[in-house]
């Protein structure tokens, strides 16, 4: 049996992309957590805040970007940076409460958004 170096090589691309979508679904699981207190009421809560409906728009392109994630990766990997750069406006001009928390949670995804398209551009070449 013989083992070629393309066959290694594609065995490595496939170990990253599993690597990166296990890491992918801890971050959802995180992410569906934390989305969970801003849609939950409270006192004082109002849903119709454009920093809750931020965060509720930034949820949805999340989940469309985890979804296309398992098809597209390029494509996921351009909506996780733009996700990214909605959630840097969110807390810069929106945000009036814990501001820093979107920022630094968005951070991870930033790293996954750059990941999947250095993996799309290496599938292609």
């Amino acid at each position: 049996m013989e083992t070629t170096v393309e066959h290694k090589v594609g065995k490595i691309k496939k170990g990253f992309l599993r690597t990166l979508r296990i890491l992918l679904a801890i971050y959802a699981v995180l992410y569906v957590i934390f989305i969970t207190d801003n849609i939950v009421p409270r006192s004082n809560f109002n849903p119709w805040d454009i920093e809750n409906i931020a965060i509720k728009v930034l949820f949805v392109v999340f989940v469309l970007g985890y979804i296309i994630s398992w098809k597209y990766e390029l494509t996921a990997g351009v909506i996780f940076i733009l996700w990214f750069i909605g959630m840097c406006y969110q807390n810069f001009f929106l945000c009036t409460t814990d501001c820093g928390a979107g920022i630094v949670m968005g951070i991870p995804l930033l790293i996954f958004g750059i990941l999947f398209i250095v993996y799309a551009r290496r599938k292609i070449s």
